[in-house]
């Protein structure tokens, strides 16, 4: 961990001299808590240099040396000294300051100094856990060392790590389960409050996301292996990546096995290869829309997979134009519908009428008012018109037409009704008959 140097602000001098005063009055506190029975115990050998600690001049001689007692000497020196420089290093997402002394290695002057931090504490005894092979596990105002994981320990590690989301890492250590969804590597981080070996052996590594949910009563379930492949935690373990990075690739890797895999799914819900039922609970295609849906899923080999459930997100998905379809359909329709009529041709009237009733046929009442919304009309014209309204049943638009043109389309109207309902060769000669009675 590279070091770098600033100059001390009021608020760290303070902070690093109220350590040092801790340890003056009780060097002591450095020594790990017994939590066993071990025939020899290297810290109760490293108890007698401790506690000649509370001597000025002993501190003073040992504050030069090497060590983990030279690490306390040199920081309970801080409580008598001005501090107007600081050393610090990144550890995880922080810079922690510390005063840089004597020969001791930064990591205990880190873990010292930063006592208050039972991460950091850490530091300052790994090379003692490592050479003399005990087992310490810092707590938030101890450190224990113990033959075996402390149960507090464990639970301190539950309590500090564990999160309440849906989709988590699932670490269980000790009988103790630890869901975990932070930004970072919560395993990694765990590792920083102890000295255990043993721990990556120990513990159970289990990934709980939201995938996909059953929509449909399949025979066989055709995603069956994607969604039960084994994983590899070996990344996530050594900390290569964090909790959340680790959940999402995993549901990628889940969906990349079940896109090779001809299914239909939507909003996480699977109905397999049930086309009818997707197509009705999850697309709900409008009339224009359902032929060309059908068409995409018959055709499609692989996994049909939308996040949004409708048929409009499908076919932008196949990059169908919506509108072109949508124009395209009501342009087949409109012909499927006007196919058994005449052409009407060369009398104004004539083709006046059967325009208004092609519009009818095609676009109903609403066309037909749209159509003549605006639209400048002679006499005869605007009594045809009222017929057609007044046969379709619209009101409020009586006050745009006179008393003759109105009277005069109600007894058109008869008329029209017929015309309406005609095909063929009747509906020609319904027209002409109808252009004849208006004279």
């Amino acid at each position: 961990m590279p070091m770098k140097m600033r100059i001390a602000t009021k608020q760290i001098e303070r902070k690093l001299v109220q350590v040092a005063q801790k340890f003056q009055k009780n060097p002591s506190l450095v020594l790990p808590e017994c939590r066993g029975s071990c025939r020899t115990c290297y810290f109760e050998k490293l108890k007698k240099d401790i506690e000649k600690l509370k001597d000025e001049k002993y501190v003073e001689k040992m504050a030069g040396k090497k060590g983990f007692v030279a690490a306390v000497a040199a920081t309970i020196m801080l409580a008598k000294q001005k501090i107007p420089y600081v050393a610090f290093m990144k550890i995880g997402d922080e810079n922690v300051y510390y005063a840089k002394r004597g020969k001791v290695k930064d990591e205990m002057l880190v873990g010292i100094q930063n006592w208050e931090k039972p991460n950091l504490r850490m530091l300052a005894y790994m090379d003692i856990a490592r050479k003399k092979k005990v087992y310490l596990f810092s707590m938030p105002d101890t450190i224990l060392c113990a033959e075996k994981v402390p149960e507090e320990f464990v639970a301190f590690l539950q309590k500090k790590f564990s999160c309440s989301a849906e989709e988590y890492i699932l670490i269980t250590w000790k009988g103790k389960k630890i869901p975990c969804c932070s930004e970072k590597n919560s395993l990694l981080n765990m590792k920083h409050y102890f000295y255990y070996p043993e721990f990556e052996h120990e513990i159970a590594v289990e990934a709980h996301v939201t995938t996909i949910e059953c929509a449909s009563q399949c025979d066989t379930c055709l995603i069956e292996d994607a969604l039960n492949q084994k994983l590899d935690y070996q990344h996530y373990i050594s900390g290569e990546m964090s909790d959340k990075k680790f959940l999402e690739n995993y549901k990628k890797k889940i969906m990349w096995n079940i896109e090779k895999k001809k299914v239909l799914i939507a909003s996480n819900r699977c109905y397999g290869n049930n086309a009818d039922v997707f197509i009705e609970r999850e697309l709900q295609p409008k009339e224009w829309e359902r032929e060309a849906v059908m068409e995409i899923i018959k055709n499609e080999r692989k996994a049909i997979i939308l996040e949004q459930p409708s048929a409009g997100k499908l076919l932008e998905k196949y990059g169908v134009d919506l509108q072109k379809l949508k124009e395209e359909y009501h342009e087949s329709e409109k012909k499927t519908i006007l196919k058994n009529l005449p052409t009407i041709r060369g009398n104004k009237l004539a083709e006046f009428i059967d325009d208004l009733a092609r519009t009818h046929r095609v676009e109903g009442k609403e066309g037909v008012m749209k159509k003549l919304k605006g639209r400048e009309m002679n006499v005869k014209e605007k009594a045809i018109a009222y017929a057609f309204l007044h046969t379709l049943g619209a009101k409020g638009e009586e006050w745009k037409y006179g008393k003759m043109e109105r009277e005069f389309g109600k007894h058109l109207a008869p008329h029209v009704a017929q015309l309406l309902q005609a095909e063929g060769d009747e509906y020609g000669a319904l027209l002409q008959k109808l252009v004849k009675e208006i004279g």
